[in-house]
């Protein structure tokens, strides 16, 4: 066969350019992803040097690609190029299960290593022991300039890579759970005494609701109650059962129909909040009322653990069948609905999202934001966007503390898309989640007004804090002076870099800039 095929002097160099295109191609195609992920990272307000250990980690190909190509395309070397197209061809086939337009890269893959392995020249040029020498050379730099990309991230991990200074403080506001939710339900008694505290101090407090347990619509009721007639703000954030809802153990995150029952759900809920206010004769609406449309708790676990493992087929499988498993008409139509029915309730709605959900809005198109029910189009609805980073919920799945990078990172994309979009972080305390793990993110109160003031530096107006029964178990009932006093004293902060945070971010600009070939 090869030797029909260099016979044929138009086949053999046909073969040979074929070859050439596919390396070329792959090649580019990895210099695309970098710059691609690179400039829309940026585009969000991340710094460039936060991109430095990707480009690091793919320097050694960017550097050995091209002479290989080159070796080929003067001297038919196969051996590298062959491990090459391999290699690729493996990605290829295990992304296509998320992106299908790459099957036809697998493809062309594929036929070039038949090719390559036909026409291609495996044995050394030269002695053994020459080629021997060379390849030693070879796999040393390469070792050499791979360690650059640990290097580089220990190195970011240990000097501060960001510096802010708070010129406008941000609003503050204590979540109250008013059921359990990642954490054991705490029963907050809303004294006087807790209610001048908390207006003394400049917080306000965000009412959060278990839509389906009636015990947390009774303690509402006695949270309004102290709250008429007071000059604490306050806000109302409504969560239904998502985990009951998806199951124990979700093979999707979010289909049409859980999408549409939980805006059914939270659609009935207004009308429970309404009727709450007016039978308490409430002197003032809640400020926002936010639907909660974040994963559940299961669903969150199910992603970051084919995110955590590298699971390549996993996670494309997962996201390939949950992104296709929704219609966007569907979901806008029922995003509409409920939007509109609270606003002729007299109320500003708003709603809390996952943190992914920015990484999706840099080419203003919907892919992963849908699996929070969201779309570009309904994005534009809400008077408040809620972004959900919390440092303790990503320091679990991610089998240790992420850092403070997670709230530079994601508060410097927040402030850069206006005042109606605001924060949630936390957990603040050294509480015992529901599986029983303790918190140890959040050692101090001095540590999580670092990241507050990290927040506030880069321009979010409004941050949520989980929560304030987790403060008052942890430090009693002088928690909430001592940290608004902690706050006020450092005005400036500095941040070290955190990779895993940065590739999770990457992944799903990732798999955005590719939607265009997702068929």
């Amino acid at each position: 066969m090869r030797r029909r095929i260099r016979d044929h002097v138009s086949a053999d160099r046909y073969s040979h350019l074929f070859v050439t295109l596919v390396l070329i191609f792959n090649t580019l195609l990895i210099i695309y992803t970098l710059i691609a992920v690179t400039f829309w990272m940026t585009m969000s307000g991340v710094g460039l040097l936060d991109s430095l250990p990707l480009a690091l980690y793919l320097l050694p190909l960017l550097i050995f690609l091209p002479l290989m190509i080159r070796g080929f395309y003067k001297e038919r070397t196969a051996a590298s190029n062959f491990m090459f197209l391999l290699i690729c061809a493996g990605f290829f086939a295990l992304l296509s299960l998320l992106v299908r337009g790459l099957i036809i890269a697998l493809a062309f893959n594929l036929v070039a290593m038949v090719l390559l392995f036909i026409t291609g020249r495996f044995r050394p040029k030269g002695s053994i022991r020459g080629a021997g020498k060379k390849g030693l050379v070879y796999v040393l730099l390469l070792n050499l300039l791979g360690l650059t990309f640990p290097v580089s991230v220990v190195i970011l991990g240990q000097v501060p890579i960001d510096a802010v200074t708070v010129t406008t403080p941000a609003d503050l506001v204590l979540e109250v759970p008013l059921a359990t939710f990642d954490f054991p339900y705490t029963n907050i008694t809303p004294d006087t005494a807790l209610i001048s505290t908390l207006v003394a101090d400049r917080f306000a407090v965000d009412l959060r609701v278990l839509t389906s347990d009636a015990s947390s619509w009774t303690r509402l009721g006695l949270w309004l109650d102290a709250l008429n007639d007071t000059a604490l703000n306050y806000s109302v954030t409504l969560s239904t059962d998502r985990d009951a809802m998806a199951g124990a153990d979700p093979d999707l995150l979010g289909t049409t129909s859980l999408l549409e029952n939980i805006y059914e759900e939270h659609n009935a809920s207004l009308t429970s909040l309404r009727f709450a206010l007016d039978s308490r004769n409430m002197t003032r609406l809640p400020d926002t009322v936010l639907l909660d449309m974040t994963l559940s708790r299961n669903e969150w676990e199910t992603l970051m653990s084919r995110t955590r493992n590298v699971d390549l087929i996993g996670f494309s499988e997962l996201m390939r069948a949950s992104l296709y498993s929704i219609d966007l008409a569907a979901i806008e139509t029922s995003a509409s609905s409920v939007k509109e029915y609270g606003a002729s309730l007299g109320f500003s709605m708003g709603i809390m999202v996952e943190a992914f959900v920015l990484d999706d809005m840099q080419d203003s198109d919907a892919l992963t934001m849908r699996l929070c029910g969201q779309t570009m189009n309904t994005l534009d609805l809400w008077e408040r966007k809620e972004v959900l980073c919390g440092r303790s919920r990503f320091s679990y799945e991610m089998r240790g503390d992420v850092g403070e990078y997670l709230v530079m990172s994601y508060s410097s994309t927040l402030g850069l898309l206006g005042p109606e979009w605001t924060m949630r972080v936390g957990v603040v305390g050294n509480v015992t989640d529901v599986d029983g793990r303790p918190n140890e993110v959040y050692t101090d109160v001095q540590g999580f007004s670092d990241d507050l003031t990290r927040a506030a530096g880069h321009g979010v107006g409004l941050i949520t804090i989980e929560s304030l029964s987790s403060l008052l178990i942890t430090s009693g009932s002088g928690s909430v002076s001592d940290l608004r006093a902690s706050v006020d004293l450092h005005d400036s902060v500095v941040s070290t870099y955190t990779f895993r945070i940065y590739a999770f971010r990457a992944v799903f600009v990732a798999v955005d800039i590719f939607d265009s070939i997702m068929l």
